[in-house]
């Protein structure tokens, strides 16, 4: 897992793919909340991001979800090679 600003990157786990969120504080129940901005799938070539509607280009903070999605998908990436010479 990752965070930068509000934008997290979460792995994949046993029952849920790998995506990246958007946080955001709700007052009505006094804690964060998120959303996913794209889940982050892998196939026989490497690891892809699917986009959920236009939320992704639509983000405020381009500077965050760039910085997490480039990371998010050199780490998948890294982990993709090195399982792939085994």
């Amino acid at each position: 897992m990752m965070r930068y600003n509000d934008v997290e990157f979460r792995p994949a786990t046993v029952d849920a793919r790998a995506e990246i969120v958007a946080w955001t504080y709700s007052e009505s129940l006094d804690r964060e909340t998120c959303i996913t901005l794209c889940w982050i799938m892998g196939d026989c070539e490497g690891y892809y991001m699917r986009t959920v509607g236009d939320r992704y280009v639509e983000y405020e903070d381009m500077e965050a979800l760039n910085h997490v999605a480039k990371y998010a998908m050199r780490s998948l990436n890294v982990q993709f090679e090195f399982e792939e010479r085994l």
